[in-house]
Order: structure tokens, then sequence, then C-alpha cells
């Protein structure tokens, strides 16, 4: 399955439907290749839309084919007590993380973002945890990001520091018990890491 995000909806590349689907639904015909212009006009009038066909990987890599696509990566760190690293740009709560440069590795993509946007050196990569989907609009057109993120620790004594030259204003330690309060002004994505990470249900 891939979900992606597009604004405040989801679409789900499947390739059967769950048994208790909350969403429309929109069979891929033999042949067809569907596009986001399609996908827009269906979630006019739902929030959630499956996409549907016995090949859903060549679907998914069509679709991506079809758009200007970036690369970028992040992490989900935390400190020796735990604590998850957060930032807060644009409004909202979020994990650093930003774009692929050429020729970088994607790990090491994930460790420079988030040295950079939080000012912290000394960080240990871990584990893959997840990659999120999701279409914006860039000098007007439709773009798709795919982000790999990667578990980190840091156990070093510096504060984070914002990068504010990114529009980041805060970079905090959260203890796990005050995540919840967060992802009420956050990101669906990045509800779904702490989800895959096992930090949130």
């Amino acid at each position: 399955m891939y979900k992606v995000y597009i604004e405040n909806s989801a679409v789900l590349f499947v390739q059967q439907l769950p048994a208790d689907p909350q969403g429309e639904v929109f069979r891929v015909a033999p042949g067809e290749t569907p596009a986001i212009t399609k996908f827009l006009q269906k979630l006019q009038f739902t929030k959630k839309l499956y996409v549907i066909s016995e090949n859903i990987e060549r679907i998914f890599d069509e679709f991506r084919a079809s758009l200007p696509f970036i690369e970028a990566a992040g992490g989900l760190v935390v400190d020796d007590a735990a604590k998850v690293l957060m930032i807060f740009r644009n409004g909202r709560w979020d994990l650093p993380k930003g774009k692929l440069e050429p020729g970088e590795r994607i790990e090491d993509c994930a460790v420079r973002e988030v040295g950079e946007e939080c000012g912290l050196s000394g960080l240990q990569l871990g584990a893959f945890v997840a990659h999120t989907y999701h279409c914006y609009r860039m000098h007007g057109e439709w773009v798709l990001k795919r982000t790999s993120w990667y578990r980190m620790r840091y156990g070093g004594s510096q504060r984070p520091q914002p990068q504010t030259v990114e529009g980041i204003t805060e970079a905090v330690w959260v203890p796990q018990a005050e995540l919840a309060p967060k992802l009420e002004n956050t990101y669906f994505t990045i509800r779904d890491v702490l989800a895959a990470a096992g930090y949130v249900k």
C-alpha cells in the first residue's frame, strides 16, 4: 500500500479494499493511468480515496512518474531521556527534514538536515522508520515529495537551536507524555511517522 497526502486528504493505492473502507473507491480500468487532476475531482467529496488495481505497483509508479518528484529525508530523534526532538515551523509542529542534495546518500541527508535545522552535531543514525508521500504546489504546479524517515539518537549536551532562515522558530525536546497536544497541530505525515515508530497509536 502507498498513502499519498494531497492537502488535507489521503489517496491510498491498494490492491484490495479493507473490510470496512472509510472513503470513496476509484477502480483503475485496464490501460488507464490515474492523474492528480482526477484525484482532486474525487477528493472534493471525501477525505480518503482508495485507488484499486490488481497491479497497484505499476499504477503508483506511473502516478509518480507523472509529477515532478522530490526526495527528502528526516529524523525521529530521541535523547537519553527518551524525549523526541520537534520543531515549530509555519505555524505547526514538525520533525526536522529536508531535500536530498545531488550525489548525497539518503541517510546522510537525514542526518545533515536534522543537524542544520536544529543546530546539533554528533547525531547517531538508527534504523529506517517509514516513507511518507505528499503532493503540494510549487511554482504553480503539483509535485510529489517522498520523505525517508530514520530513527536517530542524540547523547550530547548542545541545546537545539532553530534554523530561523528556514522559518523554524522553535526546536525543543518533547517528553513522550506531552506528544499528544503537539499532534493536534501537526501534519498527517508526522503522525504517521510517530505511529510507525510506536510512539502513538
